[in-house]
């Protein structure tokens, strides 16, 4: 079997009518349930006890709450409310959590609980239930539109948007490899084939240019055009790379770069993507995964190291630290970092309290507010 024999091209042949219809909102998809369930506020306010700083617990730990695996977006561009995957109903679901109310809206049951992403224009949640991919509007649609199915059952695999939210990107596992895969969300979505790869992890699309960028065996960083052309490998120091992301500009890449086995620090590094040229950013407090805010001059980070299990803001022009709170998560690298787009709230994942939780934290006070 190939990588072309993975999908049924029949389950994504979708009239102009029908998606639009799917995606516009609850006023076209609620007639049939009567409307979606909205649950009360569950958060609580707490000074976090190294820093003081305040910091909102969104979900309780009596149930198991999850933002989506890296690169998956969560957070709207206004900060006004976050996607997150909860078992609260006893089901593990899509809900749309308020960030002004605290109310839950659960939007669709979900058998992956880190497998969805929010559209860069808030309106759709793309989402992977076993073999197949869906999109659903994000105000509450009843009804999601099937974009892909895979002939078999997929391990976990996060999905990505481009900043114009007319693609889809994502990864699927073939006899040959992995297969990275794109839908344009148009009338006719249709799966396109880009490569297969020994391993494709957290593929990432450019925001300016026609580039995408991925982890693979031995955490080294390859990319290609959006077609499968000009496949590379970037030249990274020996080491491990732990995470990548581009610049706001889409001319470099931005990298966690983790020494070892040789000795030093984790350090943030940055690599040209036409010059090829590679430099130190900042050295960091043993980072284990970071995020960074729209204009890409503040970084926020979750320690791994001796220092203390926080949740660091780093100015890239000091390459100062400030300790924010603690991530609160047994493995730093899970916390999942993510920074709203007008760079005002920061929203992690903590599992010190026994179940996954979600908390967020205002920066208004610490970082300048940022177009989107």
């Amino acid at each position: 079997m190939t990588a072309m024999d993975q999908w049924h091209p029949a389950a994504t042949r979708l009239s102009r009518r029908a998606l639009l219809l799917a995606l516009a909102g609850p006023s076209a998809a609620l007639g049939a349930s009567g409307g979606s369930v909205i649950l009360p506020a569950d958060w609580t306010v707490y000074p976090d006890p190294s820093t003081e700083f305040d910091v909102r617990r969104l979900t309780s730990p009596l149930y198991s709450s999850f933002l989506p695996a890296w690169p998956g977006r969560a957070v709207s561009r206004r900060s006004d409310f976050v996607v997150l995957a909860s078992d609260r109903t006893a089901t593990t679901a899509l809900h749309r959590l308020d960030l002004k109310s605290g109310q839950s809206r659960v939007l669709y049951p979900l058998t992956d609980p880190r497998a969805f992403t929010l559209s860069s224009d808030d309106r759709t949640v793309c989402f992977r239930n076993r073999e197949s991919v869906f999109a659903i509007s994000s105000m509450g649609a009843s009804h999601p539109v099937r974009l892909w199915q895979s002939a078999r059952s997929e391990e976990r695999a996060p999905l990505c948007l481009v900043e114009d939210a007319a693609t889809l990107w994502f990864t699927t596992s073939t006899v040959d490899g992995v297969a990275l895969m794109r839908i344009r969300l148009a009338s006719r979505p249709e799966p396109i084939l880009v490569l297969t790869h020994d391993a494709i992890l957290e593929p990432l699309p450019n925001p300016r240019r026609a580039l995408v960028l991925w982890r693979s065996t031995g955490d080294s960083l390859w990319l290609c055009e959006h077609d499968g052309a000009n496949l590379r490998r970037l030249d990274t120091p020996s080491g491990r790379v732990l995470q990548a992301l581009w610049s706001p500009d889409g001319q470099s890449v931005l990298y966690l770069h983790d020494p070892r086995p040789a000795p030093g620090s984790v350090a943030i590094r940055e690599q040209d993507v036409d010059s090829r040229a590679d430099r130190l950013v900042a050295a960091t407090s043993q980072y284990a995964c970071f995020a960074r805010n729209a204009n890409a001059s503040v970084f926020l980070d979750a320690s791994r190291g001796q220092a203390g299990p926080y949740v660091f803001l780093m100015l890239r022009i000091t390459r100062r630290e400030l300790p924010l709170c603690e991530h609160r998560s047994r493995d730093a690298s899970a916390s999942g970092l993510a920074v709203a787009p007008d760079s005002q709230r920061l929203l992690f994942q903590g599992d010190a309290e026994g179940r996954p939780v979600v908390y967020s934290m205002k920066l208004d006070k610490l970082v300048e507010r940022t177009d989107f």
